[in-house]
């Protein structure tokens, strides 16, 4: 993937997430080979056809807006899906069996909600993949299925906030070692971090957890992890935000917080 193309994921990241109270737009790069716009500013209005004209290592990026859309990414390698922030860019399935598929390589996604999939929120189908900083919540399966059906799925995923999805939070069906999970808040799932191994080979740490039923099912409990209520502001309401003494917070004691807000 090229250097210049990654700097740019991590600054459009800065732009949504930081330091901008109140914004709501990340303004396009100009070195974005793509940018995805609903109303029509920008080279496409959906997500799917503009992966669908993606090649290999392009960097797309979504503005905000609700993408009412089932989006699989097939065919095309190394590319970054970067969004506007949780809760600004929604990939919505609207009962369509996942929000997100990824069946390739090398995809870096960032920066959405993945909500409404009557399975799963994303569906990792073969390939190692990045995902940071999403809401993946309110899916009727599991919120991140991690499969081996169609090849050998894996995935880094980072500071995202995977809640109220009706059976699972994450679901891997391999525990291997090129998964790791970290700095995530897990909780009011059906059941928390699940696999159907039992080889101790994913990397958990410093997440917070609080789910129905068992928070680690047949995984290893890794380093930094907290079983207690993240505290929410107004979960019942759909604000997944922090308040101020949750566990969440400069969970690491080096000042990262857990959760995609």
């Amino acid at each position: 993937m090229k250097i210049e193309k990654t700097l740019l994921a991590l600054l459009v990241l800065v732009l949504a997430f930081g330091g901008c109270a109140g914004r709501k737009t990340v303004a396009p790069m100009p070195d974005a080979d793509i940018v995805v716009a609903a109303d029509g500013s920008g080279d496409y209005r959906t997500i799917g056809r503009a992966i669908d004209a993606a090649d290999d290592g392009d960097v797309i990026l979504v503005r905000p807006g609700r993408y009412e859309e089932e989006v699989e990414v097939e065919d095309v390698d190394d590319i970054e899906l970067i969004g506007s922030g949780p809760g600004m860019t929604i990939i919505d399935a609207d009962d369509g069996y996942a929000a997100l598929a990824l069946n390739c390589d090398g995809v870096i996604v960032s920066g959405f909600t993945l909500t409404g999939a009557g399975s799963h929120g994303i569906y990792v189908k073969d390939g190692h993949h990045m995902i940071d900083h999403c809401l993946v919540y309110d899916n009727d399966d599991r919120g991140i299925y991690i499969s081996n059906m169609f090849g050998e799925g894996s995935a880094e995923i980072e500071y995202c906030t995977i809640v109220d999805n009706e059976v699972s939070g994450i679901y891997s069906v391999d525990d291997n070692d090129d998964t790791e999970i970290s700095y995530c808040i897990i909780a009011r799932n059906g059941r928390g971090i699940v696999s159907d191994a039992n080889e101790g080979g994913m990397t958990i740490e410093y997440n917070v957890l609080d789910n129905e039923t068992e928070n680690f099912d047949r995984v290893p409990e890794g380093e930094g992890n907290i079983v207690d209520d993240p505290g929410f502001l107004a979960p019942h309401a759909g604000d997944y935000h922090l308040e101020a003494g949750s566990p969440a917070i400069d969970i690491d004691g080096m000042g990262n917080n857990a959760g995609c807000f």
